[in-house]
């Protein structure tokens, strides 16, 4: 599989497709935990040529009643008058899911510092939250990556300011292992192993429910009416070494190979965990899509070796305590 960088020579979007990208009607979110999707298709479907009244009735008609039935949330306050955020309260509001406008805003505000380098923007303010990606299913990073590939500067401050509003991972950084020795030569390998261990050493009840039934509603309140998004946090706090000991070939593959061998293995997953109806896992849906975002971020950071080892190891444990959080456990 051939992987297409962002640098790759991609047709501009078009003039429609921009002006709906850059619309600022509706809130990132919607009944409280849902995540608005409705840019991620206009993309695709622009990518696909689709012409301009089909990205035009997708927009009128998801707006108006998401697959959910229910419609988008309209911004609560008219941009004009949202004050925008500073610094201290962007740091401050990190993970809290809280004043997402003032948030967004703040990223346009630093755009405009940045003399619109929405390259400059991300270079500054996607590393300190990549180790939250697991925010709203992954949602965040998500968001930002559709933005980076259609270059469309709002949707870009919405992305950033998503990752920051629903972040969400291990609150200990420290807790990712680089030095345990394990067999796994590849992706595959590992989920084959994990398997594994979820039955030999019965993690669902051992690990997972247990810690599950730990926490009370005190507890990241305002994931609660999230349902599973709640459940995944209580992981985050208590996780596994099962999830946290990262393989070697994390540490010791060729970067090209690593993504490509991570890509064959989401989808194989996907694949592998289809229904007798052919639906497909939602939950391993979101890594493959999240997996893309967090490559077009790192096509943009361009960080050293060590840096993008560490961020895909952070990938794997959240794709590990990801899907073990699942009812039935690991897949």
């Amino acid at each position: 599989m051939q992987l297409i960088k962002p640098t790759t020579n991609l047709r501009s979007m078009g003039s429609l497709a921009q002006a709906l990208l850059s619309d600022k009607s509706f809130d990132i979110e919607f009944q409280g935990y849902l995540s608005n999707h409705v840019k991620h298709a206009i993309i695709a479907l622009d990518r696909l040529d689709a012409p301009a009244s089909r990205l035009q009735g997708y927009w009128d008609e998801y707006t108006k009643l998401t697959p959910y039935e229910i419609p988008l949330h309209k911004v609560e306050e008219s941009w004009d008058t949202v004050k925008p955020a500073i610094s201290e309260e962007w740091n401050d509001w990190r993970g809290k899911k809280i004043h997402w406008q003032r948030q967004a805003a703040f990223m346009d505000d630093e755009l405009s510092r940045l003399d619109n380098d929405t390259n400059k923007l991300v270079k500054q303010y996607a590393p300190e939250l990549l180790s939250g990606m697991a925010g709203a299913l992954t949602h965040g990073v998500i968001h930002l990556g559709w933005a980076i590939d259609a270059q469309s500067p709002w949707m870009i401050c919405e992305g950033l300011s998503y990752l920051n509003f629903c972040h969400l991972g291990f609150e200990d950084e420290q807790v990712l292992d680089f030095e345990t020795e394990n067999d796994d030569s590849a992706p595959m390998d590992s989920f084959i192993r994990v398997a594994n261990t979820f039955e030999k050493e019965e993690l669902l009840e051992s690990w997972v429910n247990k810690v599950k039934k730990s926490y009370d509603k005190s507890f990241h309140p305002e994931l609660v009416p999230a349902g599973f998004q709640w459940e995944l946090s209580k992981l985050f706090k208590e996780p596994h070494q099962v999830a946290t000991v990262i393989p070697k070939w994390i540490r010791q593959c060729p970067l090209p190979e690593i993504w490509e061998e991570l890509y064959h293995a989401v989808v194989g997953l996907y694949l592998a965990s289809r229904d007798q109806n052919g639906n497909g896992n939602f939950v391993v849906l979101h890594l493959i899509t999240s997996l893309w975002g967090l490559e077009k971020t790192m096509r943009v950071l361009e960080p050293p070796e060590e840096v993008e080892r560490k961020v895909l190891g952070q990938f794997y444990a959240m794709t590990i305590t990801l899907l073990g959080a699942s009812a039935a456990g690991f897949p």
